[in-house]
């Protein structure tokens, strides 16, 4: 009768309920212990590097952008603006992060990369600048999900992000990314005082 057909419909939809949710966990756990273990778990490699055909959880460097990264370094350790950067490599006609990667043929899509016809932002020279992936350290466990039910996206504190030194060829020596670290902090302290935007 329909009373024991609802019935049956709601356990079912507990049960289901259920068993995605501990699937959920299941799958996060494992991620973490990739993660932990330092192999790669993203969708796409950094700007610079490319996944290995071989084992997809190793980076290996893409001969075609890494020197872009050296270059940025270089520019921005000579004391190049973040923004005179952008303008230099927009003016090369080199096409920015996300750009590169729909040209080389990967469905990536990004919000802001969408709205910007292949040039490049400031943001994307600063995240470049920042990254420890550079130095040939995985960096993982930035973002999470809210739960398997709500998909947005939530940041983690940057002291609990998963952190494996050595996992990859390095593009920057940690002395040139200290510098741009160094450079970086120094620049944002006189920004404060001087209500000047310096990077």
């Amino acid at each position: 009768n329909a009373a024991t057909q609802l019935i049956s419909v709601g356990v079912t939809n507990v049960i289901n309920e259920s068993v995605a949710a501990t699937t959920s966990v299941n799958v996060r756990g494992t991620l973490n212990v990739n993660r932990q273990q330092g192999k790669f778990i993203g969708s796409f490699a950094s700007y610079g590097y490319l996944k290995d055909p071989s084992d997809h959880h190793k980076l290996i460097i893409d001969e075609d952008t890494a020197p872009i990264v050296r270059m940025i370094f270089d520019d921005f350790i000579r004391g190049c603006s973040i923004m005179g950067i952008a303008k230099k490599l927009n003016a090369m006609g080199i096409p920015n992060p996300s750009a590169y990667k729909r040209l080389k043929g990967f469905r990536y899509h990004h919000p802001a990369g969408e709205k910007n016809d292949g040039l490049w932002p400031d943001s994307s020279v600063r995240r470049i600048l920042r990254n420890e992936m550079y130095i040939g350290n995985m960096i993982q466990g930035k973002n999470t999900t809210i739960s398997y039910k709500i998909k947005q996206c939530r940041a983690i504190p940057q002291k609990d992000w998963i952190r494996v030194k050595g996992t990859h060829e390095a593009i920057i020596d940690p002395e040139t990314f200290e510098k741009a670290q160094s450079l970086f902090n120094r620049n944002i302290r006189k920004s404060v005082k001087s209500d000047e935007i310096l990077l």
